[in-house]
């Protein structure tokens, strides 16, 4: 997802997004850790350039997947897996600034408009064993 780490002075440690950290230089079998403060900085995956203002968005795609059932005997003997396609539903998270997120809107509109509003599925339950 869309987050950078930029190193930043100690005097920055009370900003909003700067944290303390570490770095760790190795060389050959010898290690050190220094003390780092880096600003985590959240950035819009469509266009890295957009820092402000950027938020988690989660949606979903629907699909079709095919699945296999049971074996089906032929009349030569052979056995075959019967096939069906079942609908699915894939999510998906992407991290969008205002601008990004219009455009998100702007392609959706025309699917939106033919749709009709309703309640998010509820979810199944798991078989007993």
């Amino acid at each position: 997802m869309g987050t950078r780490f930029i190193e930043v002075d100690e005097s920055r440690q009370g900003e909003p997004g700067v944290r303390k950290g570490g770095r760790t230089l190795t060389v050959g079998d010898q290690s050190i850790t220094q003390d780092a403060w880096v600003k985590v900085e959240a950035y819009d995956d469509l266009d890295p350039t957009v820092t402000g203002d950027v938020h988690l968005h989660t949606f979903a795609v629907p699909g079709m997947e095919v699945r296999a059932g049971a074996a089906k005997d032929d009349e030569d003997g052979s056995s075959e897996f019967e096939t069906r396609l079942v609908p699915s539903v894939q999510y998906y998270q992407i991290e969008l600034g205002p601008d990004s997120l219009n455009k998100l809107h702007d392609a959706l509109k025309p699917f939106i408009a033919a749709a009709k509003e309703c309640e998010p599925p509820k979810g199944r339950k798991g078989r007993s064993k």
